[in-house]
């Protein structure tokens, strides 16, 4: 095994912005002794490690940055989840049998956690449910500094406060979520939760559909990495079933034919698909695309209004698309991603088709 206090402790130190002396004040200790064991020249007993590590909030484990050399603790954790993607319920026996065997392991902690959490959640068992909690809460209290946040804190926080909401303690669910709902990121829960309780409020309509609009547009978000991940890759094909996949999404989520945001998103995604039909030889599709492209652009940029109602299924209004990376306009929305995809001959066709 590898210890890496002396890297650590200082890492940790500085990430909180304390000075040496600041840090040997907050230990009772000399600032030569955090000087020495920085350097490491000296290190602290075990009873100042445990003190060292309460203080920034991690385990001793992770402040030494101990780690198991023949990896058993990282196989076991891979295992477990392999067992719960088949829904193998072998998955719960080897749970146990990890917990024995590193009981204050965060990995070990989150993957037990997770096998009782599914089963118990499915099976509506109570006890795994709470037997899941304990878990999740134990390893909350040693999240390591360095772990993905999507399987920090909030993650747990998450899995927790839903188990609590099913083994009948909502209230405690939800004021988990709210205290902890940091950028949103529990809004949707949220109202889910409340309206699971019957609530009818215009605060739980406005967290649901808030959170709907967003997601809504954090898939198109995300859609739109993905085309230009398809044109790093060459991979013209899927370029145009995304695409075309993207225009169709638009239209059925819109709420009216007045000119709006999707517009605007439109013009960028059937440049990009102009160009996947361009690359494959297909120039006069291609060429298709770009004069639909610009009509759309048009049709846009015209309009002295542009409604911000935009997505159906709600009586509810919210400012979307004022400011993006695709410009103000429509037409600066196809420059853009003309520019973006950086192709002199696709350029020179659009120029041609845009005099």
């Amino acid at each position: 095994m590898e210890i890496r206090f002396a890297d650590n402790l200082k890492r940790m130190r500085k990430e909180r912005s304390l000075t040496q002396e600041a840090l040997a004040d907050a230990l009772g200790v000399t600032s030569g002794a955090v000087y020495k064991w920085e350097a490491g020249l000296s290190s602290p007993e075990i009873g100042m490690l445990v003190r060292i590590a309460d203080l920034f909030d991690t385990s001793v484990d992770t402040l030494l940055g101990y780690e198991m050399a023949d990896k058993r603790k990282g196989d076991i954790t891979k295992y477990i989840y392999s067992l719960l993607g088949k829904k193998d319920r072998t998955a719960l026996d080897e749970a146990e049998r990890a917990l024995i065997r590193y009981p204050n392991d965060y990995s070990v902690l989150t993957a037990a956690g997770h096998a009782f959490s599914s089963f118990g959640v499915e099976d509506k068992d109570t006890f795994m449910m709470r037997r899941a909690i304990s878990l999740f809460e134990k390893a909350l209290c040693i999240v390591p500094y360095d772990i993905d946040p999507r399987y920090g804190r909030l993650s747990l926080i998450g899995n927790i406060a839903l188990l609590y909401f099913l083994t009948d303690a909502q209230d405690k669910a939800l004021s988990m979520m709210i205290e902890n709902n940091e950028a949103g990121v529990f809004s949707s829960k949220i109202g889910w939760l409340t309206s699971m309780k019957g609530d009818t409020s215009e605060d739980c309509y406005y967290k649901l559909i808030s959170s709907f609009t967003d997601l809504c547009f954090e898939l198109l978000n995300t859609a739109s990495g993905l085309l230009f991940y398809y044109k790093n890759k060459g991979d013209l094909n899927s370029m145009k079933t995304l695409a075309r996949w993207c225009e169709e999404y638009t239209e059925s989520i819109r709420k009216t034919k007045e000119p709006c945001f999707f517009d605007k998103l439109n013009c960028s995604v059937l440049t990009a698909e102009s160009y996947a039909y361009f690359k494959s030889g297909e120039k006069e599709r291609a060429s298709e695309l770009i004069k639909e492209a610009l009509g759309l652009a048009v049709f846009f940029d015209s309009a002295e209004e542009k409604t911000t109602d935009i997505i159906k299924l709600f009586d509810f209004q919210k400012d979307i698309g004022s400011f993006t990376l695709l410009g103000e306009t429509a037409m600066e929305s196809i420059k853009y991603t003309v520019d973006m995809l950086g192709d002199k001959k696709f350029t020179a066709l659009w120029n041609k088709i845009n005099r």
